[in-house]
């Protein structure tokens, strides 16, 4: 996918949060829509959403999701069997949400996400991924201490 095609996903990204009434912007340099929501006990979380793939009928498939746990770089190295197996639980517990780890250049980061077909994505749909994710992120972060996305 051109950075010309992931700008225009980011354009339609943005009026339906519009829409939605969901304040954010696009960033150009990472290729994501952000958002940052106010959660429950002065808590915070950052959720993004970015063009990811296409179907094989070739529509723009997007990603809604939330950083909530940094962890040492290498598989599993940074979280314990428990924690891995803790979380595998959790995606099965979760609606509309599910966790996975992203690979940086000098950590892991544990992630909530979910995807969603961008011709089907209407304003509801949006503010439902974009809240869901967010609580979801924080929830794991408040289960561990942590309030840094």
């Amino acid at each position: 996918m051109s950075d010309a095609e992931k700008l225009n996903i980011l354009q339609q990204l943005a009026d339906i949060a519009s829409l939605a009434g969901i304040n954010g912007e696009v960033d150009e340099e990472e290729m994501h829509y952000c958002s940052f929501f106010e959660t429950t006990d002065s808590r915070s979380q950052m959720v993004y959403v970015r063009p990811t793939a296409k179907t094989i009928s070739e529509e723009d498939v997007v990603t809604f999701f939330s950083p909530c746990l940094t962890v040492k770089k290498g598989m599993l190295k940074g979280i314990s069997k428990d924690r891995a197996l803790e979380l595998l639980k959790r995606n099965e517990d979760q609606l509309f949400a599910r966790f996975g780890i992203w690979a940086g250049e000098n950590e892991d980061i544990i992630v909530v996400s979910v995807d969603h077909i961008l011709s089907a994505l209407d304003p509801s749909e949006f503010e439902n991924h974009m809240f869901y994710i967010a609580l979801v992120a924080d929830q794991y972060e408040k289960d561990f201490g942590q309030d840094i996305f």
